[in-house]
């Protein structure tokens, strides 16, 4: 699934069952990771990509800021791998 795709899921059930400001929050970090990595397929991003990603989108920010964004991010992805991560199939 394209980073994209699962973004707009994510934020969509944000969206219903968030408040507005948590959504709001949300919606600016992944709309910079999307401009980035829209296009990437989920499964080959590197935990090294989200690190640059996270060091050049905070460069200059307070380290609450920081753990803020990286906390969001980190929900994003558990958010996916609880949810949307189908795995690999099996075939018998």
């Amino acid at each position: 699934m394209k980073v994209s795709k699962a973004s707009k899921i994510w934020l969509d059930y944000h969206q219903i069952n968030s408040k507005k400001n948590t959504y709001r929050c949300y919606s600016v970090v992944m709309g910079k990771f999307c401009e980035v990595f829209g296009d990437h397929h989920i499964d080959d991003l590197t935990s090294d990509d989200v690190m640059d990603f996270l060091n050049q989108v905070t460069d200059g920010c307070k380290p609450q800021t920081k753990r803020i964004r990286y906390a969001h991010l980190s929900a994003f992805f558990k958010f996916i791998q609880e949810n949307l991560d189908q795995g690999p199939v099996e075939y018998p």
